[in-house]
């Protein structure tokens, strides 16, 4: 099964991004300005890379742990 989000990478902003939740290792909000609003971090894969998605923590959190709504 793979989880959808929604990328918002500068080059990929917008497009569905499919990650196997067995990827995932840890899920974090940065500031991408000090005192600016925050970002969705998706960190994981066999090399440990990141992904910036538009679905807040908590949704991102809901899929990850299965969650229907």
């Amino acid at each position: 099964m793979l989880l959808k989000f929604t990328n918002v990478a500068e080059q990929h902003k917008g497009n569905s991004l499919y990650i196997n939740p067995d990827n995932i290792i840890a899920v974090y909000e940065i500031a991408k300005a000090p005192g600016g609003s925050l970002a969705t971090i998706i960190y994981g894969g066999p090399q440990g890379i990141t992904w910036e998605v538009e679905e807040s923590l908590n949704e991102v959190m809901k899929k990850v742990n299965g969650d229907k709504e």
